[in-house]
């Protein structure tokens, strides 16, 4: 069967894998037995690559239902129920590694929505149910929406068949999951989820340790991970098509391998060890985001490397009416990389030019509901900080 892909976000920008299993949990669901009967077997993995230390989601349930327009009380809910809640740092599910959620029996047919239902915080001390730990260890609680009593909402378009188990991965990306609340030091969780119905591919290989490797389609990131300490990367789940594979780290050029090829799903695209030079140094660019009403804002550095564009950094803020929220980039001086993608080549090896020692980016801006907007940040070389580059989005 094809792979179908939903997606459970407000973002409007435009073989066999090496997975590593956690614990199996016990779980009951709704709905007696039938001789009619299939299963779904529910997974939950991540799709990131940003530097907080640990964010911690509590999962209660899985709801299914048939009708895509179901609501919360109505009849016909089909509920996968967490024997004991799992909290979970997300940042440990990358490059393949996820947690099995469990077996629902379901009767054979299609359906359409899923729910995930979240734990609410409670009490004012650490552990929260739903947590964030920055980069300085600062442990705060995340605010989870209102939304979490009901389930976080996916559409979905599944056929469960008689006599056979299908499969359900819930993608949760905590980078753009996570939002912060203008200056105030809190951070609200916003999830942004994809579902992977059926068979699923991956992109493999190594990179530098540390390394935040992505697989994008025009600069939009698509799936992203972090290369482990020695080095091996997997991008998983994904579907049949074309990406740029981009590779970035502090240490490190930008660089994009071009146009890897997945040719079906439930395959998996090994493209060897990517050996990407070192940078130049760092650059630096500020700025902030104002509003004149609540909003969520995404804010994105990106480079254009002979002809393609990549995304290269990006951060989600949460913006107060009337205030402003501060950002900053630390980005790779000097140009970005490429080479195109062989099938059946073991490795790459990116080559810088010997002129090319200054950076140009295009650092942009999107809310919902509003133009995007864009500003350019040009020959940039290491140990400059750029003029602060701000946006203000206005309501009428």
């Amino acid at each position: 069967m094809n792979s179908r892909v939903t997606s459970l976000r407000w973002r409007p920008w435009a073989a066999a894998v090496a997975i590593g299993t956690a614990s199996l949990l016990a779980a009951c669901g709704g709905g007696g037995s039938s001789s009619n009967e299939g299963a779904l077997a529910v997974r939950l993995t991540d799709g990131q690559s940003c530097s907080y230390k640990e964010v911690f989601v509590t999962i209660e349930r899985v709801r299914v239902h048939r009708s895509a327009s179901a609501d919360d009380g109505d009849a016909g809910w089909e509920d996968l129920v967490l024997s004991t809640p799992l909290r979970v740092d997300l940042m440990t599910l990358r490059n393949g590694v996820f947690e099995n959620l469990g077996t629902l029996p379901l009767d054979a047919g299609d359906y359409q929505q899923v729910r995930l239902v979240l734990a609410a915080n409670t009490g004012g001390a650490a552990p929260f149910a739903n947590q964030l730990t920055l980069e300085d260890d600062t442990v705060t609680p995340l605010r989870t929406p209102s939304s979490q009593q009901s389930g976080l909402k996916l559409n979905v378009q599944m056929t469960i068949e008689e006599g056979e188990t299908a499969e359900l991965v819930l993608d949760f990306d905590p980078c753009k999951s996570v939002v912060k609340a203008g200056n105030s030091g809190n951070y609200n969780l916003k999830p942004v989820i994809t579902g992977y119905f059926e068979e699923v591919s991956a992109i493999a290989g190594t990179a530098e340790p540390g390394a935040f490797v992505s697989a994008q389609v025009d600069g939009e990131v698509v799936k992203s991970t972090v290369a482990a300490d020695d080095g091996r990367f997997v991008l998983w789940p994904m579907v049949a098509g074309s990406y740029d594979v981009v590779v970035t780290a502090p240490v490190l050029a930008n660089a994009a391998l071009t146009d890897v090829v997945i040719p079906d799903d439930d395959t998996t695209i090994d493209v060897g060890a990517l050996d990407v030079p070192d940078n130049t140094g760092a650059v630096e660019i500020p700025g902030s985001v104002a509003a004149n009403v609540d909003l969520v804002a995404i804010v994105a550095a990106r480079q254009v490397v002979d002809g393609t564009t990549i995304e290269v950094a990006s951060t989600v803020l949460g913006v107060v009416a009337d205030g402003s929220t501060a950002y900053s980039f630390t980005l790779a001086a000097g140009a970005p990389v490429s080479t195109p993608w062989v099938a059946g080549t073991s490795g790459y090896t990116f080559t810088a030019g010997a002129a090319d020692a200054t950076a140009d980016y295009t650092i942009g801006a999107l809310a919902e509901g509003f133009a995007a907007q864009s500003t350019d940040v040009t020959d940039l070389a290491a140990g400059d900080v750029a003029a602060s580059v701000d946006f203000t989005f206005t309501a009428p």
